[in-house]
């Protein structure tokens, strides 16, 4: 009777540890130094935290980097999906469940080191093209400061060559609205140097934000 017992308890013991945990794929983009892909691996501070979410859940993950747009869209048609780092906005509220925060970012705008504009605040960039990424946060935020001329690409490493760009080229740009902490990353990826801060825009809270055909179960193991 007792070896009996001790069987099925190893038995059930050892089909518990082969038992795959759940799995869970994670998008995100190339935004140094929250999450960038590096040696064909995607890293980064946000990257080390949803790593660990994943780890003390035991959900087994999948992390791809992918065009901003194309991920955002993807979290929410597929199952067991979440993106990173994305900033939580009213409009995106009912999209997502979330979880975080997991870090803190910062917007600023850049130019070209000889730009001659004036820009001493969001509004002042009413009168300038501004390259921004579709589907992006602060496509929003600087819609909401009237500034509206805004020149959306698939991927940020596309605008910096577009503040070099001949004045009478249709695709130039004047001001590229981006991260703080990883728009010299950026600019270096396409070789375009001589760039500044021409203005700080704000400070935004990032969060894991997964699709609503993500399980209850998976988002309450992250939470």
């Amino acid at each position: 009777m007792i070896r009996r017992h001790i069987t099925a308890v190893l038995v059930l013991t050892f089909a518990l540890a082969a038992a795959p945990g759940r799995a869970l794929t994670l998008l995100t983009e190339e935004n140094p130094p929250f999450n960038y892909t590096e040696q064909g691996k995607v890293v980064g501070l946000s990257t080390e935290i949803v790593s660990e979410l994943g780890k003390r859940s035991g959900l087994v993950l999948e992390i791809k980097s992918l065009p901003w747009e194309k991920a955002y869209v993807a979290t929410q048609a597929d199952k067991e999906t979440c993106l990173y780092s994305t900033v939580r906005l009213d409009n995106r509220e009912r999209l997502f469940h979330w979880i975080g925060l997991i870090a803190t970012n910062r917007w600023v705008l850049i130019g070209k080191r000889d730009f001659a504009g004036t820009v001493k605040v969001v509004e002042d960039a009413k009168k300038y093209r501004v390259g921004v990424v579709a589907k992006d946060a602060k496509i929003e935020f600087l819609m909401s400061k009237g500034v509206t001329d805004l020149r959306e690409v698939s991927d940020d490493s596309m605008n910096p060559p577009r503040l070099v760009l001949d004045r009478d080229d249709p695709n130039r740009i004047d001001l590229w609205a981006t991260s703080a902490y990883g728009a010299r990353w950026t600019a270096a990826r396409v070789n375009v140097k001589d760039l500044k801060v021409i203005l700080p825009l704000t400070s935004v809270p990032l969060y894991l934000a997964c699709g609503r055909n993500t399980s209850k179960e998976t988002v309450q193991a992250l939470t």
